[in-house]
């Protein structure tokens, strides 16, 4: 079982990628087709549904034209910002 700070964490992820995908003007289908991830699994990761792997990290910072490790900066979001 998943705990409540693990939790947090997918939630704070998701709201960085969201707004890095935003930042890029990309849409979920524009996103999915550069990253070769499903449109709805990208609305998932990005709500913290979904726990994501290496791999798919990956994808997600090729899309974006980013380093991988950018994807993992979110200090700066909490979770009472707007979704």
């Amino acid at each position: 079982m998943i705990s409540d700070i693990d939790k947090e964490v997918l939630i704070l992820f998701g709201k960085h990628l969201k707004s890095l995908r935003l930042a890029k003007k990309l849409t979920y289908r524009k996103m999915a087709l550069r990253c070769n991830i499903d449109y709805g699994d990208i609305q998932k990761i990005e709500s913290g549904k979904v726990n994501i792997t290496i791999l798919t990290l990956r994808e997600l910072a090729k899309a974006l034209e980013l380093a991988p490790n950018s994807l993992l900066d979110f200090d700066g979001f909490n979770l009472s910002d707007s979704r």
